[in-house]
């Protein structure tokens, strides 16, 4: 009786050593995730903070014709690493302004920069939303759409209508961090529309 004791005793205490063992592997498990995870944002973190510079060069900002293009050079610059900061995005927002200044409506459009300086030649058509925004990507013509929306969120298709300016603000993201904008407000004519 007494060896059949030992036994269950030895067993007993081999149970709760494997137990203890389980329970000191998990722990080094868990550590080993949160000190993985430590490693990644301190990597994050040390990795550059991007800067971005930019200018528009235009002539005189002046809408002739309702189907007359605005042409407007935009120079951009971002900061180097190349893998930290390109690409970059070129958001340009526009917002239709009433002849007292009150809020039409506004929307957003955007042209990928890949470059750490890039000329980007861009045409504004307000009269036309659906092209309202074309750039030369080499030796593409590319083109967007602008869904221009109200305060309350409701797309407007003729903004030009209501509005007597545009105020255009052309900002430059890099993917990490830094932010520039340059802006220019032109004035909306009444011109009659062609059927």
């Amino acid at each position: 009786m007494l060896p059949l004791l030992l036994l269950l005793v030895g067993l007993q205490d081999n149970s709760q050593l494997q137990s203890e063992v389980n329970r000191l592997q998990s722990d080094v498990r868990r550590l080993n995730s949160e000190l993985n995870q430590t490693r990644t944002t301190l990597q994050n973190e040390l990795r550059p903070m991007c800067s971005a510079e930019s200018r528009l060069q235009s002539g005189e900002l002046k809408v002739t014709a309702r189907e007359a293009p605005i042409r407007v050079n935009f120079f951009g610059m971002v900061s180097a690493p190349s893998d930290s900061c390109l690409p970059a995005n070129i958001a340009v927002s526009a917002t239709y302004v009433d002849p007292s200044g009150a809020f039409v409506c506004g929307g957003t459009a955007t042209i990928p920069q890949q470059s750490f300086i890039q000329n980007t030649l861009v045409e504004l058509l307000p009269y036309d939303l659906e092209v309202f925004l074309r750039w030369w990507d080499g030796a593409t013509l590319k083109q967007q759409t602008l869904i221009c929306r109200d305060y309350r969120g409701i797309e407007m298709r003729d903004p030009a209508e209501f509005a007597s300016s545009l105020k255009i603000f052309v900002s430059l993201f890099p993917k990490r961090g830094g932010i520039s904008t340059a802006e220019f407000q032109v004035s909306l004519p009444r011109f009659p529309r062609q059927e």
